[in-house]
């Protein structure tokens, strides 16, 4: 992780999980010769949620993702790898963000 993202989990520790990790079911290309495996999600703070609307994530709705992904990933996922994600995945980051950060 780097010093941003261990000081935003840092800021997070309140929360029961201030991150997650998702491997890709099929690997992400990540610059030229690179291939990604796996991300961090981290718990979104507030101002990572301009935009998205929690009801849309609770219905399972994809295009929440294309927004709120590239604040909250480590390494940093861009809309194109977004929507180059397999839907197994896209299905598992929600639910995982719905189970990890948004439940009593």
């Amino acid at each position: 992780m780097t010093k941003k993202t261990d000081d935003i989990a840092a800021a997070t520790n309140g929360a029961v999980n201030a991150s997650f990790d998702h491997t890709f079911v099929k690997p992400l290309p990540y610059g030229s010769e690179k291939t990604l495996d796996k991300t961090t999600i981290r718990r979104p703070l507030g101002g990572d949620l301009r935009g998205v609307k929690l009801i849309q994530l609770s219905e399972l709705d994809a295009n929440v993702l294309f927004g709120l992904l590239p604040r909250i990933t480590s390494p940093a996922l861009t809309e194109a790898h977004v929507q180059m994600m397999d839907p197994r995945d896209s299905v598992a980051i929600m639910q995982g963000l719905a189970e990890n950060f948004f439940t009593a």
